[in-house]
């Protein structure tokens, strides 16, 4: 009897035991996954971290790279309308630096054979540029620099041609300082590498204003476009210098509307000829006090000239048309004032596309009394047909072209002259 009841206390025990043991089994175990989780989220975290710390360096060694290569001007079988759009370029893969390389070179021989006088050959290495741009620190900022080689004027000299630097707000807003082109005459704002003939019109050479030092604001609003700058005194193509000898600043602005598709800066596109018309019309004027003498355009140190321009450029497929009409009034420094005109009209178009393109203008300048003694006519009159041939669009053509001049001297009779001008070009 002893002995069965001891067997059912000790059994009794046991299962008391073991049923109580369980729940704490259960608890050890929840408290271990619960360190484990714990640790596995801790090693996750320090994971993570180590990877983000690796792509972060990893991104920043490939900012801190280089790409280079070369950019096309013609781009999907367009002709961009900033001639400096392509070329050769380095720059940091995060786009904080960049530099652009072109290139530029103009091969020309020119025969004249004037009424009275000796005919002439010659060859010329009409223009050599090399230009520099690209921006700094943030694509907003950017420079562009810009030298020039020539032997006309009978030297070969190279000069730092343009030098400045631009901070572009919003393309309604930039502002810019240093030395470059003037915003005045359509003709010489346009790339030379892109005109319709080797060189500029007579009125042009006669009125434009070229290149100053200073600063300048710009920008474009929907169809118009402006620009305002004030400089040095302007200085022409024959005359040198480019510091002011006085107090008086010279003032130039620009308007330009796109009536229908933009006509740009650029004579003639061979590559790519718009489906649609392309047609903008400018204006601009300039007080430009003269500090250098310039048988070009008959001006004389010390004269202040009011001038005025009203140009227009149409495209469409193969044709174009450009035309301009030009305005000086000289106060001259040492004589009555005088009024002087200028204009010129010219058409281009492809006989065969892409290649070979027909080209004619008519020019003439009319200064109303002798300024400088070296300038010689009172009127020119300038007749020309010239032939295109397109290698690889404006990168690589041959330019051929005839000019009668029917020159008036401001003393003795009409004079001529016959010119005949060959010319090759690159540009990259």
């Amino acid at each position: 009897m002893r002995s069965k009841v001891s067997r059912a206390l000790t059994a009794g025990v046991l299962l008391a035991t073991v049923g109580g043991s369980q729940p704490s089994v259960a608890d050890e175990d929840i408290q271990q996954l619960r360190k484990q989780l714990a640790e596995q989220r801790q090693l996750m975290e320090a994971m993570e971290k180590r990877l983000g710390d690796l792509e972060g360096k990893e991104k920043e060694q490939k900012n801190k790279g280089l790409d280079a290569g070369y950019i096309p001007h013609m781009r999907d079988g367009m002709e961009k309308q900033d001639i400096y759009d392509g070329g050769f370029f380095v720059k940091t893969k995060d786009d904080t630096f960049s530099l652009k390389i072109n290139g530029f070179g103009q091969f020309r021989y020119t025969f004249s054979s004037p009424e009275k006088g000796k005919s002439n050959n010659n060859f010329d290495l009409a223009l050599g540029r090399l230009a520099f741009s690209g921006h700094v620190f943030d694509p907003k900022f950017t420079y562009f620099m810009q030298f020039e080689g020539s032997t006309f004027g009978n030297n070969n000299n190279v000069t730092l041609l343009d030098w400045w630097g631009r901070y572009t707000v919003a393309p309604e807003l930039y502002v810019q300082t240093g030395r470059g082109i003037l915003w005045y005459s359509r003709q010489f704002i346009t790339h030379p590498g892109t005109l319709l003939f080797p060189d500029l019109s007579q009125a042009d050479l006669a009125f434009s204003l070229y290149r100053g030092i200073g600063g300048l604001v710009g920008g474009k609003m929907g169809p118009v476009s402006y620009t305002g700058q004030v400089t040095n005194s302007v200085r022409a193509l024959d005359a040198g210098g480019q510091q002011n000898f006085g107090r008086d600043m010279a003032f130039t602005g620009r308007l330009e509307w796109d009536v229908l598709e933009p006509y740009g800066y650029i004579e003639s596109l061979p590559l790519a000829p718009p489906s649609s018309p392309q047609l903008s019309i400018g204006m601009a004027g300039s007080l430009n006090p003269v500090d250098s003498a310039s048988a070009f355009q008959n001006v004389m140190p010390g004269d202040r000239t009011t001038n005025a321009t009203l140009d227009g450029g149409f495209r469409w497929q193969g044709l174009t048309v450009q035309g301009a009409g030009y305005f000086r009034y000289n106060n001259r420094r040492a004589a009555k004032g005088s009024t002087d005109w200028g204009y010129y009209g010219q058409v281009g178009y492809f006989i065969v596309p892409e290649y070979w393109e027909l080209a004619a203008r008519v020019s003439g300048v009319d200064f109303q009394e002798a300024n400088n003694p070296d300038t010689f006519y009172k009127k020119t009159t300038e007749y020309m047909v010239g032939l295109n041939y397109y290698l690889y669009g404006h990168g690589l053509k041959v330019q051929l072209d005839y000019s009668f001049l029917d020159q008036d001297p401001f003393t003795g009779t009409n004079r001529s002259n016959n010119r005949v001008r060959l010319q090759t070009q690159f540009l990259f």
